[in-house]
């Protein structure tokens, strides 16, 4: 079976550029790594897109095209609700968060969709913000019971969506840096300290579920995404994390196989870094200091890479996004050697969703950036697939 590759490294502000994303560029990849069996593709949608997919016109022909060129879907990036590309995002991606009733709203109808595509035997799983950014809404401790009863309510759609349809989805938060859930530690203690606390009482409040069917309710239907570029910036090594959630029995929905870049910090290398500074991305930036601590700086820019010589030595990450393909050179690194057999071996034999997700192909390097998009995404792919023999 092949790996799917996210379709946010595409356009996807309207239906057209995910068509046009699809029948150009996934085609190609297609050919390349899967030309005799069906090929599944990671899709993104923005609110715009998904609004007009939603209308069963639009469904029925996107159907069509799926199936003319053998793709199939199981999985949605539901993170950015707007614009991804050709303009400044920053913090933005984060917005609306899961407080609003946009978020709630725009996530329902991707889970209609993928329900109506979702091939028959599969489960389905639709990510998103993990909860906010920091600094961002209103005080914590409201804002902890919005978010909660937010994500109960889609928990509760989720389940009558299956029940109407016979296809399940999934809702996974994508724990990022800088974000109200950015750790594993964060994540644990926020889905057993406060959303199976809240989520139960409001679900079992209206008197549709017991306590006990809430709590299986809310597991079942929102679980976590694992970005391991996101998970490699925090300095937490993801098969520690997969480790770490099964043990909480909080449910790993996907598996996000991203790198970032890292390097130690020198002349050298701050003065590499200083081509990944971008208008478009925010890449949150980390170093780690003697005895555990860390110094975290909200973006990579000039004054971050300036602030970072008083470390000399010690390792810094960014979130930049690299391709799985590049390993390092001289100078710097990838945090693609978090990516070992035995977390490979651990991931396969659980079965758990994989997708690659290296959306920044337009803002790398000249140097990491192949002369396609769908060149890199085919290396990529056949990294991927001699890591998992079991998947070819």
């Amino acid at each position: 079976m092949s790996v799917p590759y996210c379709l946010n490294i595409h356009p996807g502000e309207s239906l057209a550029a995910v068509r046009e994303a699809i029948t150009t560029h996934a085609r190609a990849v297609k050919a390349a790594v899967s030309p005799d069996a069906p090929y599944p593709l990671g899709l993104r949608l923005a609110e715009a897109a998904v609004r007009e997919l939603v209308e069963p016109a639009a469904l029925d022909s996107f159907r069509a095209l799926l199936a003319e060129y053998d793709l199939y879907a199981t999985a949605i990036n539901g993170f950015p609700y707007g614009v991804f590309h050709g303009a400044p995002v920053k913090t933005e991606v984060y917005r609306p968060d899961w407080t609003a009733p946009e978020r709630l709203s725009y996530t329902a109808c991707l889970a209609k969709v993928l329900a109506a595509i979702l091939p028959e035997g599969f489960a389905g799983n639709v990510s998103t913000v993990p909860l906010g950014y920091k600094g961002a809404g209103v005080g914590r401790q409201e804002s902890d019971v919005l978010y909660a009863r937010q994500l109960a309510i889609m928990a509760e759609f989720l389940h009558d969506l299956k029940e109407r349809t016979g296809r399940e989805i999934v809702l996974a938060l994508e724990p990022e840096p800088d974000c109200l859930l950015e750790n594993t530690a964060d994540v644990v203690a926020w889905f057993e300290d406060v959303f199976l606390y809240e989520g139960r009482r409001w679900l079992a409040a209206r008197r549709r579920h017991t306590p006990e069917e809430a709590e299986a309710l809310l597991r079942r239907y929102v679980g976590v995404c694992l970005d391991t570029c996101h998970f490699a910036v925090a300095f937490e090594d993801p098969l520690a994390a997969l480790l770490r959630f099964e043990s909480a029995s909080l449910r790993v929905a996907r598996i996000q196989l991203s790198a970032a870049v890292r390097a130690m910090v020198t002349d050298a290398s701050l003065k590499r870094l200083a081509a990944f500074v971008d208008p478009v991305y925010l890449h949150q930036t980390k170093i780690r200091l003697p005895r555990s601590r860390i110094q975290a700086f909200p973006d990579l820019t000039p004054e971050t890479l300036e602030a970072a010589r008083q470390y000399p030595g010690c390792e810094l990450r960014t979130h930049f996004h690299v391709p799985l393909f590049f390993g390092g050179d001289d100078t710097l690194g990838s945090t693609r050697v978090d990516l070992t057999p035995a977390f490979f071996a651990h991931a396969d034999s659980r079965g758990y969703p994989l997708e690659i997700e290296t959306y920044t192909f337009d803002v790398l390097p000249p140097e990491l950036r192949p002369g396609s998009v769908v060149e890199s995404l085919v290396k990529e792919t056949r990294w991927v697939q001699a890591a998992l023999p079991t998947r070819r």
